[in-house]
């Protein structure tokens, strides 16, 4: 960080904002349709992913999660969330490095 150069501040949502989008939602999963009750609870998914600057939510069970976050999402889940695959490829998280890419050079293989 430069001197005089601000730090980004993380937008937080507030619990009526989420309750709200969950509402609009009813209170779903917007990937596999299941309700808040039988997955126990809906985890706040980015659009985009926040590694990457996103900033939207929307509601997902933790396995869809999950697999939205692997890469793992087929087409017709994609479309329930409006999404193509071609924006989907540009919205996931970047992968991390392997554990190899972190160790000094003169201890790689």
């Amino acid at each position: 960080m430069v001197f005089g150069e601000e730090k980004k501040k993380r937008t937080t949502l507030s619990k009526t904002e989420w309750e709200a989008i969950k509402k609009r939602s009813g209170n779903k999963c917007l990937m596999c349709g299941r309700t808040e009750k039988s997955v126990g609870v809906l985890v706040k998914a980015h659009v985009k992913a926040r590694s990457r600057g996103g900033t939207q939510y929307f509601p997902l069970c933790r396995n869809c999660h999950g697999k939205f976050d692997d890469g793992k999402a087929t087409a017709t889940e994609l479309k329930r969330l409006g999404i193509s695959k071609e924006i989907y490829a540009r919205l996931k998280p970047k992968k991390p490095k392997k554990k190899e890419d972190k160790l000094p050079w003169i201890l790689r293989p």
